[in-house]
């Protein structure tokens, strides 16, 4: 048997430009993909940057196609961390990187904003706690939910964040928190976006982040006020 990928190659506005279908035999597959996982974190989906070692290979029943022997696992979680080095950079340049942190914290938590998946452990976590404040009447919990991985996550967390803050009636909440369980690097990387961590460093009242593990770190958890780790933490 094989690992079949299909590798493409874009331009700047996100265009395939070329296309070509690579294959791993089951045997090479069993060692590289585990190894390739294992020191990055991050499982084999679309979207993602590999470097390969391979060969060119012509099979009369098959045709022209690629066989793969090795993946560089430096090359793929290089390009991850640039992503986050060039989104710093603009905040920087924004001069909002830090405008979240610099928010008094509040004195007290009377009415907490939370942004999660739907049904995710981790939300399950936090409201296993959350729950015994709410039921004394000590702190108000409200709940928003958003996909948070995948094409056009992001955006939907931004304009469920925004939406939800709009309908606040009274005073503003006293935090946001955002919260999701751990996952593959992969999965935690869209939340690496530039127009949400904007977003995070404007908002008028202080972030907490509680996304994965203690080794795992987006760029969210950089801008905000204050990051925990798993969500139960928060």
């Amino acid at each position: 048997g094989h690992v079949y990928l299909e590798l493409s190659e874009r331009n700047a506005e996100g265009n395939v430009l070329a296309t070509a279908r690579a294959s791993i035999w089951a045997n090479t597959a069993s060692k590289i993909l585990p190894e390739f996982e294992r020191a990055t974190g991050v499982s084999i989906a679309p979207g993602i940057k590999l470097l390969v070692r391979a060969k060119p290979v012509f099979k009369a029943q098959y045709g022209f196609g690629i066989e793969i022997d090795a993946i560089d696992p430096e090359y793929t979680l290089g390009d991850l961390e640039a992503r986050k080095r060039e989104i710093r950079t603009r905040l920087k340049q924004d001069g909002v990187i830090d405008a979240n942190k610099r928010l008094p914290a509040p004195w007290d938590y009377n009415a907490i904003l939370v942004i999660a998946p739907q049904g995710a452990a981790g939300l399950g976590d936090f409201q296993a706690e959350a729950q015994r404040l709410e039921r004394f009447g000590i702190c108000r919990f409200v709940y928003a939910h958003s996909r948070f991985q995948g094409e056009g996550a992001p955006q939907e967390i931004r304009q469920v964040l925004l939406a939800a803050m709009a309908r606040w009636t009274g005073s503003p909440p006293d935090a946001v928190v955002i919260i999701r369980g751990g996952g593959a690097v992969n999965d935690l990387a869209w939340l690496n976006d530039y127009e949400l961590a904007k977003t995070l460093c404007t908002l008028p009242v202080p972030v907490l982040t509680g996304i994965g593990h203690e080794r795992d770190s987006t760029i969210l958890d950089e801008v905000a006020h204050t990051r925990f780790d798993p969500p139960s933490k928060v």
